[in-house]
């Protein structure tokens, strides 16, 4: 069965490179590590601290009598990061993987390379030279943030960190901004112990304020760079999807699998609809799965999460407070509000996987997912009601008043939780009139839809 790309991992088709489109790239992802490893290097000659990933190999290429550089040193790391990463995945990343190894001796030598560029660009400790220094850091952390956005934009490969930080994200089904975040604190205390082991005490030429500012700063800029300039993508063919499937953990817009919500009128197909398009994608469906997991977590039946699940009492009710990131406070009385807030944090959670999620306010409890595609599946009455005969035992007359009846509480739930209208159009990428086209063609459309959305 044919399988669409999509971020967690599971395709079977994909566009590859021309010879020509992939010399260009790799030609400025060389460019892009040359300006990265001269930023890095720029930073740590003004001895206020290195980039929390540089700072073991530094901090070791710094010890007296050793004779190994701190390129070399970098490599070594870098090598440990691709056979963490080797014993982590499986399958064909790891062919994938072992392609980081000569992008990392690359980046080795251009580390050393730029060490030697930079060697004159050091100063005092007097009031101009520390203001020279601290110019110094910004201006070689700016360089790092260009260097990573245009790497980014390349879509070849991953350098070894951020293939690290991507598998160990996969594995344990969170963010790369967070794991990242660990994985910056991990390497800081490394460097640390190496510190007071070779040197007695915390050198804060070598991990210190450079350190914390190099964390913050380079993400501001990687974000700033890729919002403003959209031009850069002229450098590239836009028919193509990245070789690679581990370099768009990278992107901040991609830092999140695949989700699809599907919002639907009773008897309008969206439940087969969204069955077959998992099926399809090779991804996760979610639908009485969540009123499972709901009524497990709450301890209470299965059936008293189904009624409550749409058919609002009016003696329950839920404040809340929408910010950017969603309903981050609320406070509810009663089960209805319990039962949301429950099924918001198992949608959350099943969102950490590429996966379809059926209904439940879903496409506005993860409105802030850029690789989110939000559907809504409608249909006319009639065509509603020879589904629900054809799979029920009700009469005609009795399908219709249900379908009223499901559809008014459908509305209700989502406007009492939501504050706006079921049926907007606006709240959706895609609406389908399943009564038009019939089931098949909306499964079709959809999984055409997640392929152009991540060939663009």
């Amino acid at each position: 069965m044919k399988k669409y790309f999509c971020i967690d991992y599971d395709f079977t088709e994909m566009n590859f490179y021309s010879k020509v489109e992939a010399l260009k790239r790799y030609s400025i992802l060389c460019l892009a590590l040359f300006v990265m490893t001269f930023g890095t290097s720029l930073a740590i000659r003004a001895n206020l601290g290195s980039a929390p990933i540089a700072c073991p190999p530094y901090v070791l290429s710094c010890i007296e009598g050793q004779s190994l550089t701190f390129g070399t040193l970098t490599f070594i790391l870098h090598l440990i990061f691709v056979f963490a990463q080797y014993l982590l995945l499986r399958g064909d990343l790891k062919t994938k993987i072992l392609r980081q190894i000569p992008l990392s001796l690359c980046f080795g030598f251009f580390t050393d390379l730029t060490m030697w560029l930079t060697k004159s660009f050091q100063w005092d400790n007097s009031v101009e030279g520390y203001a020279v220094r601290v110019l110094q850091l910004v201006v070689g952390t700016t360089l790092i943030g260009i260097g990573v956005s245009v790497q980014v934009r390349c879509r070849t490969l991953l350098l070894a960190g951020e293939g690290m930080i991507s598998a160990i994200a996969r594995i344990m089904k969170k963010e790369y901004g967070k794991v990242k975040i660990f994985c910056d604190i991990f390497l800081v205390l490394i460097g640390l112990i190496f510190s007071f082991l070779f040197f007695g005490f915390w050198r804060f030429d070598m991990i210190g304020f450079g350190t914390l500012f190099s964390a913050v700063y380079v993400g501001f800029v990687v974000r700033f760079v890729a919002k403003h300039t959209p031009w850069l993508e002229t450098f590239f063919a836009t028919d193509t999807v990245a070789e690679d499937p581990l370099v768009f953990e990278t992107k901040e817009i991609n830092t999140l699998p695949l989700v699809i919500t599907i919002a639907r009128m009773h008897g309008s197909g969206g439940h087969e609809i969204g069955q077959k398009v998992a099926e399809r994608l090779g991804i996760k469906f979610y639908d009485k799965e969540i009123i499972n997991k709901t009524a497990e977590t709450l301890g209470i039946s299965k059936k008293d999460v189904e009624d409550k699940d749409q058919f609002i009492s009016n003696a329950s009710f839920l404040e809340y407070i929408i910010t950017d990131n969603g309903i981050s406070k609320e406070k509810f009385s009663g089960r209805d509000g319990a039962i949301f807030l429950e099924q918001s944090r198992i949608i959350k959670e099943a969102a950490m996987e590429s996966c379809v999620i059926i209904g439940r306010c879903a496409d506005y409890i993860l409105k802030d997912r850029p690789c989110c595609l939000n559907i809504f599946i409608r249909s006319n009455e009639d065509f509603a009601v020879k589904m629900v005969t054809g799979r029920t035992q009700l009469s005609e007359n009795q399908a219709r008043e249900v379908i009223r009846i499901k559809n008014r509480a459908r509305a209700n739930h989502y406007e009492k939780y939501t504050g706006l209208q079921w049926q907007n159009p606006d709240h959706y990428d895609i609406v389908i009139n399943t009564a038009k086209i019939g089931i098949d063609t909306s499964v079709d459309l959809i999984c055409n839809a997640v392929k152009v959305f991540f060939e663009r």
